[in-house]
């Protein structure tokens, strides 16, 4: 009992004089109401020598915790016993704190108890020194599941879960107090310094200082409230987006004498926003460019047809140079919508095992002789990279829009580099733009330059469509949203560094395999098709003009052909004479039947017609599994003549004969 006074009289020496006459009626207590005064008030006490490192805890903490043995030994072995493993160390740093700094020893940590369960404890503690100033004893209480302790332990959660952290500025001194839950939004230690409230200010984003400052100080002019929104520094190097909610406090005469709030860690929030705001642009975009392709490649489909119909017919070869780079020029059309799907995502990829070595390889050797020579080009291929899945034209494209985009960054020349590696991404991956990436193995191929570099200003928008900071006619913006949009299509991310003045890395991140899958090779059907004579072929299409070269190019290849201009005159027609050797209809059509529901309809009464379909774009060729058959093929328009007519040849290779 001698101890516990003697731990009691320290703790409270700081602050209480001991001739007090209730503090020495409260020493003549005999030991067992004393300790159970102690206990019933959920309090229990500790002593440590510093210079013999001993810690000892009276039997009143023993009690609390329901621990039948009396705990005495080393400080860390009896907090290791005593106190929850996660929280030993938060316990030790504010040791440390009151030592060096002198900041107040107080601790929120987890104790042991008889039950097998973790209770919570408030600690309190004071450093006795000797003439020197030199640590001698430590002496202190815990409060075991008193009201402020749960108050405490309660806060404590509520912050961690809701990503929040509280505040207060005395408004005479500028005094600055943080709860655990700020320091660990930014990142630091919880109470490893004292802030100040110019260090605070600083943290803030450059641009919102001002307008910041400008909220609070009309806060406390009308005693109100206020809330900002702002960026902030973390310790990681990143930047963390908070919300800040605050009020003023006023004092007994009615002026405010502090302000007070929380700080709560929005990033996340920030981040999904973004991604719902991506997400409904790229529907919007998607639904706009379904329907600009769908139209585009009907008219694309008509003059492609056309133009080969007539290079048929005409045998002067100045016309016939003309058609055929009029037909260049509608495939490049065929190419910008198939630009525009990419970034809504609605491209029609066609994966491929690829080597990115040998891909790079073939498109440097070419690419090379289209820069200036005061550009020089280096590479960095490892031999032994993983084999990726994706589509060879895209993935060239996606090099190829890089490698000039780092052209036109280096005006005055620099250089060029290519280079690539095998990665692997595991949760703990960092990348510098917030995609969602799912762990594995992938090979990174970086694009860098040494130009001009982005602004960050303008960092956030380079894959928006049509953005592009190049001269007018230099550029379409359209390149980087359609890289970004491939790679999403195919399950990886693309990356950008920039620094103004000292250049610009793309980072392409491509899903790799595991394993090389061999890819089955299907030998060549033997048809008798070759002329198409005497098959008959079923055609809906609702676009005039499409359907018009259709007949032509079927007739014209020696195909007997019927024309339908939706589903439902098709179906009449095949009601009345169900002889086709084979159906070629478009997928989306006026009227209550689609080309897929058609194709259904028909089987029915003719189980094995072979069915060819044609689409505007890519998403309508999309069905689900249980409309169309394996062997069926499905054609994107503008479709080029020998495509259709091989398409057609390998559907009839199985009917040994037409049904005429």
């Amino acid at each position: 009992m001698s101890e516990q006074l003697h731990v009691l009289r320290r703790c409270d020496a700081v602050d209480q004089n001991q001739d007090d006459p209730v503090f020495q009626k409260i020493t003549e207590l005999v030991p067992q109401e004393f300790t159970k005064a102690l206990t019933d008030a959920g309090i229990g006490l500790w002593l440590w020598d510093v210079k013999a490192d001993q810690l000892d805890v009276s039997r009143g903490m023993v009690q609390l915790t329901g621990l039948k043995q009396l705990y005495r030994g080393s400080r860390l072995d009896v907090l290791r016993d005593l106190i929850h493993p996660e929280d030993v160390e938060t316990i030790q740093a504010s040791t440390r704190r009151l030592f060096e700094d002198g900041l107040p020893y107080e601790t929120l940590c987890r104790m042991r108890h008889s039950s097998g369960h973790f209770v919570w404890a408030n600690t309190y503690g004071s450093l006795v020194r000797d003439e020197n100033g030199e640590p001698q004893k430590m002496i202190g209480i815990v409060r075991v599941m008193d009201e402020l302790t749960r108050t405490k332990r309660d806060l404590l959660h509520a912050e961690e879960m809701a990503r929040l952290g509280n505040w207060t500025v005395d408004l005479a001194t500028d005094e600055l107090i943080w709860s655990q839950g700020v320091y660990k939004i930014l990142g630091y230690e919880p109470f490893s310094f004292q802030p100040t409230l110019e260090f605070a200010r600083k943290l803030r984003a450059e641009e919102d200082r001002a307008m910041i400052e400008g909220l609070i100080d009309e806060a406390v002019k009308k005693s109100g409230a206020f809330e900002y929104r702002t960026r902030v520094p973390h310790t990681s190097g990143k930047e963390v987006h908070i919300k800040v909610n605050g009020a003023i406090e006023t004092g007994i005469t009615g002026a405010p004498v502090s302000y007070y709030g929380t700080m709560q860690n929005i990033t996340a929030e920030i981040q999904r926003d973004e991604q719902i705001r991506q997400s409904q642009k790229l529907e919007t975009i998607g639904k706009l460019t379904g329907g600009v392709a769908h139209d585009f490649n009907n008219l694309l489909a008509v003059i492609l047809g056309s133009l080969e119909l007539a290079q048929d017919d005409i045998e002067d070869s100045g016309v016939n140079e003309l058609i055929q780079m009029a037909i260049q020029a509608t495939m490049r059309g065929v190419e910008l919508t198939g630009s525009m799907l990419s970034f809504a995502r609605q491209a029609k990829l066609k994966p491929q095992i690829l080597d990115l070595h040998s891909v790079v390889e073939q498109t440097n050797s070419w690419i090379a002789r289209t820069l200036p020579e005061n550009i020089s080009i280096e590479t960095s291929l490892p031999t032994d990279l993983w084999p990726i899945s994706a589509d060879p034209g895209s993935t060239e494209n996606a090099l190829l829009n890089l490698i000039l985009n780092a052209r036109d960054a280096m005006a005055k020349g620099g250089e060029l580099t290519i280079e690539a590696a095998n990665v692997i991404i595991d949760s703990d991956f960092s990348f510098q733009r917030n995609d969602e990436v799912s762990p594995g193995q992938y090979v990174m191929l970086a694009i860098s330059d040494t130009g001009e570099g982005i602004p960050a200003n303008i960092l956030k928008e380079i894959y928006e469509p049509f953005f592009t900071t190049k001269a007018p006619g230099a550029g379409s913006g359209l390149g980087l949203s359609m890289v970004q949009g491939f790679m999403h299509q195919s399950g990886g991310t693309v990356q950008v560094y920039s620094e103004p003045g000292v250049g610009t890395t793309f980072k392409l991140y491509f899903k790799a395999l595991s394993r090389k899958i061999e890819t089955p090779t299907i030998e060549a059907a033997k048809t008798k098709t070759a002329n198409g004579a005497g098959f008959k072929i079923l055609v809906a299409e609702d676009e005039k003009e499409v359907l018009e070269i259709l007949l032509a190019t079927l007739r014209q290849a020696g195909y007997a052909v019927t024309a339908a201009r939706s589903g439902d005159e098709a179906r009449e027609i095949f009601e009345a004479d169900p002889s086709f050797d084979l159906l070629l209809t478009d997928i989306v059509m006026p009227g209550s039947l689609q080309g897929t529901t058609l194709a259904q309809l028909l089987r029915k009464q003719a189980k094995d017609l072979p069915v060819v379909f044609l689409s505007g774009y890519a998403s309508e060729a999309t069905v689900r599994r249980n409309e169309v058959r394996s062997e069926d093929i499905r054609l994107t328009k503008p479709v080029r003549r020998i495509e259709l007519l091989e398409a057609l040849e390998k559907t009839l290779a199985s009917r040994v004969e037409p049904k005429l």
